[in-house]
């Protein structure tokens, strides 16, 4: 009898030992307040010697990743760089102490591999232009390797241990030139290289061979706002003027400045003593003066002579002037014929030498003559294209 007490009592120990390694009222894993170790709790029931006891806490909050590129994408994505470095790190909220690790991995046309293990900071040299995107991820490293649940059911899912929003940065490179292309819409027979501007504007028309490129123009060495396909330069003053343009691509890259286009703005006259200014949308700069009266004169200011034209309207009752520079002689323009409203007469021609001097321009007759615009320029021009 002795002996079956015994026994009986020996039985009832690890009956004992299994309500204590686990007991039937405990928790299912889950998320804790302030939890951030998942490390599941023991008991030692032989000293020394940890035997877990039931669930842990879950660590819930997953840590964030922070980054940042030495060469940021612009406003429209591009780097003009074939080198990019990558910093980027843990940041925490709940208080956890890790340890962390990271993970990158880029897509791209070159060294594109997925997730990996790696360290701060980053770099990608030599990269072929094309579209690219760099992603880090933290991971909790304490944590991921454990799982709060004992596996006694019920059973939970462990909540993520790495950032499940990777940071990012995405760009596209371009590190070739754009070419930009100019034409000017002026035409000259007589000076194509150094065209008269007869307009208002002058019109010009700007391209790049990569689309969404801006520009930049000089007009006589002085910054310009132009902009792309046909475009009007307003307001220039009379005189020689040289343009030049580039183009700039999305990614910042800049073209050569362009060969630069010369043009030519003539003088407006403005009214004296015996003229009258008349307007007409057809006039440049939409006005000119008007004589009825013999002798009545135009003087405009001193100037070096290779080349004088004058800009007029003509018809079959106007009259006569004459036109000199200095004291050289006097050159006569008959004005009649049949009606224009703006005809360029060439009183001096580009080969017939330097000349200075007050420009005077004098009617001759009663009949009426009206004068647009003045062409005075030296004869040296830039070699046809």
């Amino acid at each position: 009898m002795t002996r079956t007490r015994a026994r009986r009592g020996a039985a009832l120990v690890p009956t004992a030992l299994v309500a204590a390694l686990v007991p039937l009222t405990a928790a299912p894993a889950g998320a804790s307040p302030g939890c951030t170790d998942e490390t599941r709790p023991t008991i030692e029931i032989i000293p020394g010697v940890p035997i877990p006891a039931g669930d842990g806490c879950d660590d819930d909050t997953p840590p964030d990743t922070v980054l940042s590129a030495s060469t940021p994408p612009d406003a429209a994505g591009f780097v003009s760089v074939s080198t990019m470095t990558f910093s980027f790190g843990a940041q925490v909220s709940d208080g956890d102490a890790g340890p962390f690790g990271l993970e990158c991995r880029l897509t791209g046309p070159a060294q594109a591999h997925d997730w990996r293990a790696c360290t701060s900071p980053v770099s990608y040299a030599g990269l072929p232009d094309g579209a690219y995107a760099f992603s880090a991820r933290t991971v909790d490293l304490g944590d991921s390797a454990r799982t709060p649940d004992d596996g006694v059911a019920p059973t939970v899912t462990d909540a993520p241990d790495l950032d499940p929003t990777p940071a990012s940065t995405s760009w596209t490179q371009d590190t070739k030139a754009p070419f930009v292309f100019v034409t000017q819409s002026a035409y000259d027979e007589d000076t194509p290289t150094q065209p008269v501007v007869t307009s208002s504007t002058v019109p010009i028309r700007l391209n790049s061979n990569e689309p969404g490129s801006s520009f930049e123009c000089t007009d006589n060495g002085a910054p310009v706002t132009c902009s792309p396909g046909r475009w009007e330069l307003v307001g220039a003053k009379a005189g020689r003027h040289v343009f030049s343009a580039r183009t700039l691509d999305r990614a910042g890259n800049a073209s050569a400045w362009s060969d630069p286009i010369e043009f030519f703005v003539p003088t407006d006259l403005a009214r004296k003593r015996g003229w009258k200014k008349v307007k007409d949308t057809g006039y440049f700069g939409g006005d000119a003066v008007r004589a009825t009266r013999r002798g009545a004169r135009l003087v405009l200011p001193r100037a070096k002579v290779g080349e004088l034209r004058l800009l007029a309207p003509s018809g079959p009752r106007m009259g006569k002037v004459r036109i000199r520079v200095g004291r050289r002689d006097w050159h006569v323009v008959d004005l009649s014929g049949s009606r224009s409203a703006l005809r360029q007469h060439v009183v001096i021609d580009r080969y017939s030498g330097m000349r200075s001097g007050r420009i005077t321009i004098e009617t001759l007759g009663h009949r009426p003559v009206v004068i647009d615009a003045v062409v005075a320029r030296p004869n040296r021009f830039p070699p046809a294209q």
